[in-house]
């Protein structure tokens, strides 16, 4: 229970947070159209639906994350150099905070690297606002260093959880900074 509230107060917390413009659209879309629309697109992610993923998304379109941000005209490349170094993606879609026409979400991003034949799973937490029925921003969260230390044998995958690390570990201070 500490979880999920600890879960829905940091999605509030985002959601409320700079970066997200008021107002918007005069009538919010359904929470179930906006649920699903997230859903879908992230399911073509996993399905190597390059069309379909970057196809959810409005012409203007932000997709940040560690390390970057891109805009619907890169979206294609960035997918299909993530194909090209991953397979067996499988993403695991959590639970939605949803006010108006902006999103939180949680989701794990598992793949198998192709050059090493490891696998790894990483928990991320979403923000994102829609706009005219599509994605408008993408805004991602995640620790780029667990992955790192899967790849290593250091953390476990925990595989099937969305929970920003892997949930079976219990973060020291040695590791939070």
């Amino acid at each position: 229970m500490q979880r999920i509230l600890l879960w829905a107060a940091s999605a509030l917390a985002l959601l409320a947070g700079a970066g997200f413009a008021r107002g918007g659209e005069a009538t919010p879309m359904p929470r179930s159209d906006i649920v699903a629309l997230v859903t879908a697109t992230l399911q073509r992610w996993q399905e190597n639906d390059a069309k379909g993923f970057v196809g959810a998304f409005a012409d203007e379109a932000v997709w940040a994350f560690p390390g970057g941000t891109l805009t619907k005209d890169k979206f294609a490349a960035a997918f299909a150099d993530l194909e090209a170094r991953k397979r067996d993606i499988k993403i695991y879609v959590g639970d939605f905070v949803i006010q108006g026409n902006e999103f939180a979400v949680q989701y794990q991003f598992a793949a198998t690297d192709k050059k090493t034949g490891r696998r790894w799973a990483v928990g991320t937490g979403v923000r994102g606002r829609v706009a005219g029925g599509k994605i408008a921003v993408l805004k991602e969260y995640w620790d780029e260093h667990i992955p790192v230390f899967q790849l290593a044998g250091q953390l476990p995958l925990d595989e099937g959880k969305p929970f920003p690390a892997p949930a079976s570990v219990i973060m020291t201070g040695e590791r939070v900074n």
